[in-house]
């Protein structure tokens, strides 16, 4: 319980230094140009994922995320995005209880994404 505890008060400490565990389509397309050390989760619906996605992102549904946890690093920053950036704040939220330096994407897939590099599976 200490632990847990210690990890609240850590990520509401974050928050009054102005650390809000987002960040925006600018700031993510400035990190990926940077090629810095990025893992892009995308825990929208799979067939949503596969129609458009950012270059990258590995598609873990929402519910399925807690079956992965092992999977996720600890040594990159985790970008976290959903449809709206509400459940993706959800998700960081715990993740953080659980160590993970990670943040959501702002407005999560519905963000200006003109510059971001993006994927989709192609139609036949």
């Amino acid at each position: 319980m200490q632990e847990i505890r210690a990890a609240v008060d850590a990520f509401w400490a974050d928050l009054k230094k102005g650390c809000n565990n987002i960040i925006s389509c600018d700031q993510l397309q400035e990190q990926i140009e940077k090629k810095s050390p990025l893992y892009i989760l995308d825990i929208r619906k799979p067939e949503d994922y596969a129609e458009d996605h950012i270059d990258g992102a590995i598609n873990i549904p929402w519910g399925e995320v807690g079956d992965y946890l092992d999977d996720l690093p600890k040594d990159e920053k985790i970008i976290v995005v959903c449809y709206t950036g509400q459940t993706a704040g959800q998700t960081v939220a715990l993740l953080k209880l659980l160590g993970f330096d990670c943040c959501s994407l702002k407005g999560g897939m519905s963000c200006d994404k003109a510059h971001l590099p993006l994927a989709a599976s192609c139609s036949s």
